[in-house]
């Protein structure tokens, strides 16, 4: 076992698992700030826990809050902006 925390960061991404089939980054974004259309190679699993994020998939769009969960599989195309100051857990997985 491994305990690995997340700082408190100011609107920045901070990589905390980087493997080959595993990497896990906590994601801070500032309100009104975007990240435009990006996709992964792997699936990808988002839960955000601070704030509201305006999130675009392929086929939908969602407004996340705390308790929400975005499920993708891999080559999705997406992207978010923030409504609000949020932070976010960003896990890749080759499964």
């Amino acid at each position: 076992m491994k305990k690995i925390s997340a700082n408190i960061l100011d609107g920045k991404f901070e990589n905390l698992v980087d493997e080959d089939k595993l990497q896990v980054a906590h994601l801070q974004i500032k309100s009104g700030e975007e990240i435009p259309n990006h996709k992964s190679d792997k699936s990808v699993i988002v839960v955000i826990y601070k704030g509201k994020v305006d999130f675009s998939g392929e086929n939908s769009k969602e407004i996340i809050i705390p308790g929400d969960i975005i499920v993708m599989n891999p080559d999705e195309t997406h992207a978010l902006k923030a409504i609000e100051d949020s932070d976010l857990m960003v896990i890749k997985a080759a499964i």
